[in-house]
């Protein structure tokens, strides 16, 4: 499993093993750490300098001898978190500067990550509302269920309001019943009207999540059809159930 979590943050299949042998042997000659993980002389040293270029291991002399360690493993978890604050920050400039184009900008995501993704990106965009068609019973089929209260406190925090329109079923009756502590309204749409899927409607976007499957994800920036969009939403929810 340890293998697994270097790898997920970048480790070459030689970094993990040179990483986790000088972790299990301490400090080592290069020589050594050839032979215990049957690594090239040649490439040992290319394989030594990576790791010590991105700071994660250190090399001292003793003698005429130069041996490599790990002087603090939690250099693994301090660079994560600044290539996070860093990212944060790349995405916040160029949410924020000035686009070129005006016109329509498609999004499409297969698995859990782009499905989660998607629906984080709501929180990140701020919009003052949210509206949408849930399918409530499939929608959270993709989302992890302590992130979904977690994701529901930062959205009230932020002062997101939500307006939903939602197939009448047990689940969503007792949803509804927490609308008032939850900066939400929900109404129920007519039972000859059902569907699979859920489209959330913020911000000049159309997001539209598929769990009946593989799940899927569609984001379409455009505020001709978000425009659209909204005004069926509109005519939908004067209609629907209280």
């Amino acid at each position: 499993m340890i293998q697994q979590y270097l790898q997920r943050l970048g480790f070459s299949d030689k970094e993990t093993l040179l990483y986790l042998t000088m972790h299990k042997i301490g400090p080592s000659a290069a020589s050594t750490l050839a032979r215990l993980t049957k690594i090239k002389r040649t490439s040992i040293y290319d394989i030594l300098n990576t790791l010590l270029e991105k700071n994660l291991i250190l090399s001292f002399k003793n003698g005429n001898n130069t041996y490599y360690a790990i002087d603090d493993v939690n250099k693994l978890f301090y660079q994560e978190k600044e290539k996070l604050a860093t990212a944060e920050k790349l995405v916040k400039e160029l949410q924020s500067s000035p686009k070129n184009w005006e016109g329509l900008q498609i999004n499409y995501y297969k698995g859990i990550e782009g499905y989660r993704e998607m629906y984080e990106d709501i929180l990140r965009t701020r919009p003052k509302e949210l509206l949408g068609w849930m399918h409530l019973d499939r929608f959270y089929d993709g989302i992890d269920p302590k992130r979904e209260e977690q994701w529901t406190k930062e959205r009230i925090r932020s002062g997101i309001k939500v307006r939903l329109l939602l197939q009448e079923t047990n689940l969503t009756r007792n949803f509804k019943k927490k609308d008032n502590h939850s900066n939400r309204e929900t109404r129920f749409i007519n039972k000859k009207f059902l569907f699979n899927t859920t489209c959330f409607l913020y911000d000049n976007h159309i997001v539209l999540f598929d769990s009946s499957g593989e799940l899927t994800c569609v984001r379409i920036h455009h505020p001709e059809f978000y425009k659209m969009q909204k005004q069926i939403f509109e005519m939908n929810w004067e209609f629907s159930k209280t």
